[in-house]
């Protein structure tokens, strides 16, 4: 609650300077004696900026995927020629044809690494339906240390669960995403089964 008299940005950059000072290692009674306040209210302001940063840190959170990403496409751009036959001319006219260079392949490789755990993929498991011939195959490309059961497959539930990431996300507002998913479902029948690992 704000102090009487004080308008929100004094008590936030109270707040923030609290914060740094805490931050630098100055205790929390210290920071009360230099500010005339009481060791709650200094933990409390210290609370209020740590919920302050992790706000603004999940708004910025898309923007700073986006740079990265686009760091990471520039870097493995700028390397892959290297990962690839290619000719070269020497000073005295001489054409050669060079291997492609190995510790480059191995950098190309940890950009596609990074880029995959940014985006969550080493996670995901895929499944795969094919239907040919009066025949279905199904397939999972797993990323997880344990693939789902490809059987468990389920549109519908896949459906719900990718509404309520983009509604987590920001992609949609969370309104829309409620009235496009209904009320919850109520489980009529279920089998608990036990998993040995």
């Amino acid at each position: 609650m704000a102090e009487q008299g004080m308008t929100r940005e004094f008590l936030a950059e109270r707040d923030l300077r609290i914060f740094k000072l805490r931050q630098s290692g100055v205790s929390a009674s210290e920071i009360a004696r230099r500010f005339g306040l009481s060791t709650s209210a200094v933990n409390s302001a210290i609370r209020r900026q740590l919920e302050r940063l992790n706000r603004e840190a999940l708004l910025a959170y898309p923007e700073v995927l986006r740079l990265e990403l686009e760091r990471l496409d520039a870097l493995q751009q700028a390397v892959w020629p290297l990962t690839q036959h290619r000719k070269v001319t020497l000073d005295d006219g001489t054409e050669v044809t060079l291997e492609p260079d190995l510790r480059a392949v191995q950098q190309v490789l940890s950009v596609m690494d990074r880029r995959a755990r940014l985006l969550g993929m080493e996670q995901t498991n895929i499944n795969v339906l094919v239907e040919s011939n009066e025949t279905v195959q199904r397939a999972a490309l797993a990323g997880a240390e344990r693939p789902a059961d490809i059987d468990a497959f389920n549109p519908e539930t896949e459906a719900r669960q990718l509404l309520e990431l983009m509604g987590a996300a920001g992609v949609l507002p969370p309104d829309t995403v409620t009235k496009m998913l209904g009320p919850p479902q109520e489980i009529e029948e279920a089998e608990i089964i036990e998993e040995n690992e």
